[in-house]
């Protein structure tokens, strides 16, 4: 019915939400079985601190929506400083896993990205979600995604990428990053003119894309944990 439609509609936020946050702590919990674990590759050594972060960011977030309204603002500004992390780590972990990785190109690059991203961190309020920050970030985590498939694809790889661990984070994360990087693009400039019930609509978009990403992120893990014998 109608009603019901409505009722789903309106519920969406949270849905999507909490589908994301269950995702999200499934992905950190499965990601501490590569702690000193001797058979996983070496480039996936290290990488549970990004769901580790993305674990610790969701606290706050959680408990403001959920229980203490007066935490938004402290989430918030947790949030927009996190995007360094998630920019800076993923970057390295793509460069890391390139097979042509020595390149004054990807480090100008780099830095490049970095020092936007900083520079539109400082010029506007940290208590506010900073979308442009985040469409800067990803789009430059989007570009090294494409760098590292136009390598992978031109270079004949001799391993089954369906059970190569960097080549799941690296679609997740391209999947998520490339959807997100419009919907952060656009935010800052419609949030004054469109109703609080698009932007739900448009933050449900990018909670359901973090959560398929943390999915890709699980199958990485597995394919770590349990390597695939030719």
């Amino acid at each position: 019915s109608n009603l019901v439609i409505k009722t789903m509609f309106k519920d969406l936020p949270h849905i999507v939400y909490n589908f994301q946050s269950l995702v999200m702590i499934l992905s950190f919990l499965v990601s501490l079985k590569l702690i000193k674990n001797s058979i996983i590759p070496n480039y996936m050594k290290g990488f549970f601190w990004y769901p580790a972060m993305g674990f610790l960011v969701l606290i706050p977030n959680f408990l403001a929506l959920y229980f203490f309204p007066i935490l938004v603002f402290p989430a918030t500004t947790f949030n927009n400083l996190s995007v360094l992390f998630h920019y800076s780590f993923l970057t390295i972990f793509i460069i890391n896993c390139l097979p042509k990785k020595r390149n004054i190109f990807l480090i100008i690059l780099f830095v490049t990205f970095l020092i936007l991203i900083i520079f539109i961190l400082i010029t506007k309020p940290l208590h506010n979600y900073n979308a442009s920050a985040f469409a800067a970030a990803n789009l430059g985590i989007t570009i090294f995604s494409i760098i590292y498939y136009f390598q992978l694809f031109t270079n004949t790889p001799k391993i089954n990428l369906r059970y190569e661990a960097s080549f799941w984070i690296i679609t997740g994360v391209f999947f998520c990053m490339s959807i997100h990087i419009p919907i952060n693009g656009i935010l800052d400039f419609v949030r004054e003119k469109v109703s609080f019930k698009n932007l739900n609509l448009f933050a449900s978009i990018g909670a359901f894309c973090y959560g398929v990403m943390h999915i890709f992120f699980i199958k990485a893990y597995i394919c770590s944990i349990r390597p695939h014998k030719p």
